[in-house]
This record gives structure tokens, C-alpha cells and sequence, in this order.
């Protein structure tokens, strides 16, 4: 049987760490509030950090956290205190993406294990063992690396190696973009990336240059020209365990709860198939799978690098990003019994709506919802963000799954 890889996924709340670990993830990766490259997600004070490595390990699961930003000389002493708060908590390990920050975290956290951030952009062994020499127990290598170059690299490597399976991609080698920085004065250093890459153009206009735009010639594509589909390793997972790679990571702290339950549970299931190998039914069941995969968020999938040769126009979005899907979420299960559901509302829904409840293990029930109480057993006719409202019937569901607009 294949040796299956540790299932990362992204937790940019608490919230959305329980979302992870529910619908089926083995770690995930969270930022503190400084220091990680997602600015824009929720993030965790430490206390909240605390909380979620009880959480995670109550459940034997893990916890990576994110201290990755490229660190200017100003960040310096901030990050000395905060890697020693971190040894203080004992995450599972700390992924770091400066050497500075290394040598920072060798002396104020020497007893976590370090992961080295995709943003070193580590392409074959001879660098991933320099970083082992350094200290590194575990590396996320560059994401423009085919699955023979990764193999070729695993098999030389003296240490864990760990790539990307999902979510959105970079036009910029591995993230080295500064677009953002210099057309919307949000800094891509720090995680604050405006997404320049999914705007349209017709003039590119340099805000620190005004009145000078720069000409776009469009085709008969568009001008969509950096619109990257997000990666999906799921037609190409069997070739990616067979690497011998250990961990395998899914993108996104800044998505949806339904994004990331959808997305986990996918290849959760995809890798369990994988350990029991059954090859037959790991091909068979790849519609049914990407199907699922589309339902969050579309902006098309492509392989990109791993599947070999160079990304063409299959993996762009000439005519820009499709985001259908993204309001079929409505809410998630917080309490269940056997004559209802009690579920915490995220968007708007009423009596009479078509639904679904979408549990781990890829579990999908209809909803049939005549009537629709508080939890005092008061009629409602719309239930509205923030309230907990009941759905009277049995579901064989448990606390944390989700319910979504059923699929027409």
C-alpha cells in the first residue's frame, strides 16, 4: 500500500480550523496577527493560538504556524518576542520564509521543528539539503516544479518534503510579485496582495507615476493576461503520493468555510481511497470529485507545472475569473438532535428554500424545510446572518457540517 502524505489545510480563524480538522484535514497552517502572508485573514491572537493547539492535539491533530513575511530590519525584535511566545505554546512546527528569521527562530524557539515557506522557492535537492543542514526538518517546495522534478528531488532530499495540491496560483515566481504593491499600495511582502492578476486592463496606470498609463493591446482573448486557474492536483494525486513527498497542502486561509470543508473533504476522501489501493476506483470516482471541488468557487483548474511542460492558455483566464458558486453556503450545524438541526446562519435563507446539508465523508442530504423555528420554537419566515435558527426533522448529520443551496 502507498505511504499516504499528511493533508494540510488552511485555517485563517478559529472557526475555520474546526471547519479543517472536521471535515478531514491531518494539520493546518495559521498565522499569528504579525508576521504571516495572509494580512487579510482573520489570523489568531496567541490566546487564540493556545486554544487551537489544545484543540488540534485533543483531536491528534497538528498545528503549523506561519511567521513567513519577508522580515525588513523593523520586524526584527518584534519577531524575537514573538517566536519565544511560540515556544512557550509548542505548535507542531513554525514555517518560516527568511534565513534571518532561521536564525531567529534556532535561538527563540529552538525546540520547534521548522518548516521552510514556499516563498524560498527550493527547486531541487542540492538547495533542500543546504536548508536541512540549516536546521529545516520540513520543506514546501516551489510550486513550478513538475511531479518528475519532484521525485528526482525527494529521492535526493535528506529531509520532508511538502508541496501545494489546491487553490489559487501566482503569475509571480512562487509569490514574488509586487504589482499589488506598486498599482494599489497594498504590500504582497506582508500577505496584503490586491489580486492585481485578476483585474481587467485597458490601461495600466503606475499610481506613482500619474497620467502615465501604460498601453494594453488586447485580442481576441481579452485582457485577462495574469488570470491564473486555481492548481488541482486531484487528476494527478496518484503520481504525487507515489513521490514520496510527506505532506500535501491545500491553499486558501482566506477563503469560505465552504470552500475549505468542500476542498479538505475531497482529497480526504481521494487519499483514502489512495491507502487502500483501489486504483480502479480512484479513476472512477474523478468526476464525481471534481464536481464537488467547483461547487465553492470556479475559477476553472489546470495542473499547471506538475503534470509536466509549461502552463498554456488552458491554464489562464483570458476572459477573467468565474466566481459562481460562492453564495450556495448559508450556514453550519451547531447543534443536532433527533427531531432538528440547529444551524448558525451565515447568508440569508427562508422556509420553502431548496437545501442541503453537506457533512464530511462527502455525506450530501436534502433538506426538506416546510417550516422554519427559533431555537425558543417561534415560527420565522427568514432567517438572517448570525442567528440560530431550527429545522424541524431527523438528519444523519453532526455538529459542523454545513448547509448550501441544493444543486439545480
Amino acid at each position: 500500500m502507498p505511504q499516504i502524505p499528511e493533508l494540510v489545510a488552511p485555517a485563517g480563524t478559529p472557526e475555520k480550523l474546526k471547519v479543517a480538522l472536521h471535515y478531514g484535514a491531518d494539520a493546518v497552517y495559521c498565522g499569528l496577527k504579525q508576521y504571516s502572508m495572509r494580512a487579510f485573514a482573520g489570523n489568531f491572537s496567541f490566546d487564540q493560538m493556545e486554544w487551537a493547539l489544545q484543540y488540534a492535539h485533543q483531536r491528534n491533530r497538528k498545528v503549523y504556524v506561519t511567521v513567513n513575511v519577508l522580515a525588513t530590519e523593523e520586524d526584527l525584535p518584534g519577531l524575537a518576542v514573538a517566536l519565544a511566545k511560540l515556544q512557550q505554546l509548542r505548535p507542531d512546527g513554525i514555517v518560516v520564509g527568511d534565513a534571518g528569521v532561521v536564525a531567529l527562530a534556532r535561538k527563540h524557539a529552538p525546540k520547534i521543528p521548522l518548516h521552510l515557506s514556499t516563498q524560498l522557492s527550493v527547486t531541487q535537492h542540492a538547495a533542500a539539503n543546504f536548508w536541512f543542514g540549516q536546521g529545516i526538518k520540513r520543506i514546501v517546495v516551489a510550486r513550478e516544479l513538475t511531479i518528475e522534478q519532484l521525485t528526482k528531488l525527494v529521492g535526493g532530499a535528506t529531509g520532508a518534503i511538502e508541496c501545494f495540491i489546491h487553490g489559487a496560483v501566482c503569475i509571480a515566481y512562487s509569490g514574488r510579485c509586487l504589482l499589488s504593491l506598486y498599482w494599489a499600495n497594498r504590500d504582497p511582502r506582508v500577505g496584503a496582495c490586491a489580486q492585481g492578476c485578476r483585474w481587467q486592463y485597458r490601461e495600466l496606470e503606475d499610481t506613482r507615476r500619474p497620467g502615465l498609463p501604460n498601453r494594453v493591446e488586447e485580442d481576441e482573448r481579452g485582457t485577462y493576461f495574469f488570470d491564473a486557474k486555481d492548481l488541482c492536483a486531484l487528476p494527478v494525486l496518484d503520481r504525487l503520493v507515489a513521490t514520496g513527498v510527506k505532506a500535501l497542502k491545500i491553499e486558501g486561509r482566506t477563503r469560505s468555510e465552504h470552500y475549505l470543508a468542500v476542498v479538505t473533504d475531497v482529497y480526504r476522501n481521494a487519499l483514502d481511497v489512495l491507502a487502500m489501493g483501489d486504483q480502479d476506483r480512484f479513476q472512477a470516482r474523478q468526476g464525481e470529485w471534481l464536481a464537488e471541488l467547483k461547487r465553492p468557487v470556479q475559477r476553472g483548474f489546470s495542473t499547471h507545472f506538475l503534470a509536466g511542460g509549461e502552463p498554456g492558455p488552458e491554464a489562464y483566464n483570458p476572459e477573467g475569473s468565474q466566481l459562481s458558486g460562492r453564495n450556495d453556503y448559508r450556514g453550519k450545524i451547531v447543534a443536532v438532535t433527533p427531531e432538528h438541526v440547529d444551524v448558525l446562519v451565515r447568508y440569508p435563507f427562508a422556509a420553502g428554500d431548496s437545501l442541503e446539508l453537506r457533512d464530511a465523508g462527502l455525506v450530501t442530504i436534502p433538506v426538506t424545510m416546510p417550516s422554519l423555528l427559533t431555537t425558543a420554537g417561534e415560527p420565522v419566515g427568514l432567517a438572517r446572518p448570525n442567528d440560530v435558527v431550527r429545522i424541524p426533522g431527523q438528519y444523519a448529520v453532526s455538529p459542523g457540517a454545513l448547509l448550501r443551496i441544493a444543486k439545480t
